[in-house]
């Protein structure tokens, strides 16, 4: 949700897969594999060439960063759970540097293993997530903490109970209630 890969309709790693192929998608999907029907090794191959430069390259959203400095000088902790694996940590943490994103830690999956967010959420002890990949966002909320969905091309249409927005402006009122809900809580 920080990288402006996927804005609802364009998904740029669908995109560049499209091109490196030289084949149309065959349907909207989060993984490569099943949007191009491809086997994981066509796919790694595809990564292997391609993700550096994605990952160098990719928008910030609007508003993400101010967002997240906002947060942060409220003194709530900032932290960033992804499935980039750490093999990619130093470009992720320059990108993160070059765009003025605030965190307190970054949590990478281990190279060549998934993890959950979940069990990292709750390691953490992060109250509020936000995550574009509704199976993600489903298993954090399960476990209680407040939980949206970004908005993506691989989520649209698929149903689910989840707070569904579209930009960082609308994160951040959810957050605003998240912690006027809390205040309110503590009295």
């Amino acid at each position: 949700m920080l990288t402006n890969d996927d804005d609802g309709t364009r998904n740029i790693w669908l995109e560049a897969a499209s091109a490196y192929f030289g084949e149309p998608m065959i349907k909207r999907a989060y993984n490569v594999e099943e949007a191009f029907n491809k086997t994981r090794e066509q796919v790694m191959e595809f990564f292997d060439a391609c993700i550096e430069t994605i990952f160098n390259t990719v928008p910030v959203r609007d508003q993400a960063a101010e967002t997240l400095r906002i947060l942060a000088e409220r003194g709530c902790l900032v932290h960033l759970i992804t499935h980039r694996d750490t093999r990619h940590r130093q470009i992720t943490e320059n990108w993160l540097q070059r765009h003025g994103i605030p965190y307190h830690s970054l949590s990478m999956c281990p190279t060549g293993f998934g993890y959950s967010k979940r069990d990292r959420c709750l390691e953490l002890g992060v109250q509020f997530f936000v995550d574009d990949k509704l199976e993600n966002a489903e298993e954090v909320a399960s476990s209680g903490i407040y939980t949206l969905l970004f908005h993506a091309s691989h989520n649209a249409m698929r149903p689910t109970n989840l707070p569904l927005v579209k930009n960082w402006r609308e994160i951040g009122e959810h957050i605003d209630l998240f912690l006027e809900q809390r205040r309110r809580q503590a009295r």
